[in-house]
């Protein structure tokens, strides 16, 4: 057992719970917000693809102009890890003003060379695509591909946030009862929604329409659903070898031992920072010391053991020990108080020995 020991509230709290709602919302809200921006996306697609030629001497947002240009030379941007490729060109009987278009790939950029002839592509006023002989390549100005981010930010962050919300009324409505207090289920639908996710991200970028994209995504549920169901059986196997304490018998220390452990509750021996127990040394008794020489306090005669269990939902301040299915806690009774000693399951064993001499001692 590790971490660092203290209190926490055992069921989730009001607000507790409308913030996490209101985060889940949120993971719904923002795809929400770019999935609706693809249709628009796909329409300027369209109308680029489909724009006719313009008349010659003409030009007009509804239709294409093409002119001829000369290659001046090729430029290179380093962006944090990405690096933006550029063409420095000129228009064939133009002003002789050098224009940088930005390309959104690098295919033509690294295939063309100064003094090579290029066609440039206009539609509404911008260079939407460039050709160099037989090849044709998209400016980052081009609309073809505009539905790609949206799309892939829609399909990354709406799994994720379904999954989110189921996670949110799960720990809403069963978390309390749970069998233990490290329960699996708060995790499993976030990591499926973040699998499927990613697959829905890679598929928008790598797929050339939307419905494969939706094809693809759609394709790596089952997949996704085998993967995350293999991770919660073997998760609720470990769980149920956790909660199952009756392999834990008392075993009398044969000489003093400082264990680290949490005596929590409502009495005067529950004190900050005092996070280990010292047995087989005398009266057991709590200490901040880890060698359990100096500050020991001693745990009171009236302290009685009532049961060995994993720690569940309710236990005050069992969650912040840091400890998972290795985890145990030991309940005891002191008067009206309840009395819990949370340690790593190893250490149960002596530490549930001297606590049961130690009452027998004291009558």
């Amino acid at each position: 057992m590790s971490g660092t020991v203290g209190r926490t509230g055992g069921g989730p709290g009001r607000w507790r719970t409308v913030g996490a709602v209101c985060f889940a919302l949120l993971f719904l809200l923002v795809p929400a917000g770019f999935l609706a921006a693809v249709p628009g996306a796909l329409a300027r697609g369209d109308a680029y693809a489909s724009a006719p030629a313009c008349a010659p001497g003409a030009r007009s947002d509804s239709c294409t102009t093409t002119v001829s240009a000369t290659v001046v030379g090729t430029e290179d941007e380093a962006r944090g890890r990405k690096v933006d490729h550029w063409l420095r060109v000129t228009e064939r009987g133009g002003d002789g003003r050098v224009r940088r278009v930005h390309m959104a790939g690098a295919e033509l950029h690294d295939a063309v060379r100064a003094g090579d002839r290029v066609s440039l592509t206009y539609w509404r006023g911008e260079i939407r695509t460039v050709r160099f002989g037989t090849a044709a390549e998209e400016t980052d100005a081009s609309p073809a591909d505009d539905w790609r981010l949206p799309l892939g930010i829609g399909l990354l962050v709406l799994p994720i946030g379904l999954g989110a919300l189921g996670t949110v009324w799960w720990w809403r409505t069963r978390y309390a009862t749970a069998a233990h207090a490290n329960a699996w289920q708060l995790g499993v639908g976030v990591v499926a929604g973040a699998l499927l996710g990613c697959a829905g991200f890679v598929a928008s970028q790598a797929c050339p329409s939307v419905p494969g994209a939706l094809l693809v995504t759609a394709a790596g549920v089952p997949p996704v659903a085998a993967l995350t169901g293999l991770i919660a059986w073997l998760t609720r196997r470990k769980e149920r070898r956790a909660v199952d304490t009756s392999d834990i018998v008392p075993v009398p220390p044969a000489g003093k031992r400082c264990v680290r452990a949490a005596v929590l509750g409502d009495v005067p021996y529950d004190v900050d920072g005092f996070d280990h127990l010292v047995v087989g040394d005398g009266v057991p008794a709590v200490t901040p010391d880890p060698d359990g020489r100096v500050a020991r306090r001693p745990l009171p005669p009236s302290l009685t053991v009532r049961e060995v269990r994993a720690p569940r939902p309710d236990d005050f301040g069992a969650l912040a020990v840091g400890g998972t299915y290795d985890t145990v806690v030991i309940e005891c009774r002191d008067g009206d108080a309840t009395v819990l000693v949370v340690l790593a399951r190893e250490d149960a064993p002596v530490v549930l020995g001297a606590l049961l001499a130690a009452a027998r001692a004291a009558g």
